[in-house]
């Protein structure tokens, strides 16, 4: 039971911070993002809002759900367990492709030969308005992804392929 408050109390931190920090960000501490969330949760008026007030953001996927591997809507162990093991086989594997030298270190000039590379999708050494339009593309999906506005299901359909 414990596990489940945790999870739950996680998925309301990573949810609700994000959006404080970026109306924090925008307006100088409170922001106009800030009042406008409050006053929309705080549905008695009180100046707070109670765990029955607090909703979740619609239409966004918390974090944490895209380790809800299964797509049933609860997050278990094991599918905790696999998506980090999904994500530390990519991110070696990206650390890999980066360490060209392959001497265990990723330098500042290795980075930026594999970011060029990948964007440099037939290897000519050379960058086209179309090769960067398509990473420009890539990296807008990804950012959608990350922000929780691509569809759930068909995240996590991908990230089983």
């Amino acid at each position: 039971m414990k596990r489940v408050i945790s999870l739950g109390v996680m998925a309301i931190a990573t949810s609700v911070l994000p959006l404080m920090a970026v109306a924090d960000h925008e307006e100088g501490g409170h922001g106009k993002r800030m009042s406008k969330m409050m006053s929309h949760l705080d549905t008695d008026e009180s100046g707070t809002i109670s765990l029955s007030e607090f909703r979740m953001p619609e239409g966004r996927e918390a974090p944490d759900m895209r380790m809800d591997l299964n797509g049933d809507g609860n997050i278990a162990r094991d599918e905790v367990s696999e998506a980090i093991t999904q994500h530390s086989e990519r991110a070696l594997a990206r650390f890999d492709e980066a360490d060209l030298d392959g001497n265990g270190v990723v330098t500042g000039d290795e980075r930026r030969q594999a970011a060029f590379n990948r964007i440099d999708s037939n290897g000519d050494g050379q960058l086209t308005k179309s090769e960067m339009g398509k990473a420009r593309q890539e990296m807008g999906k990804k950012m959608r992804r990350h922000a929780g506005k691509d569809n759930g299901k068909k995240h996590r359909q991908r990230e089983r392929n």
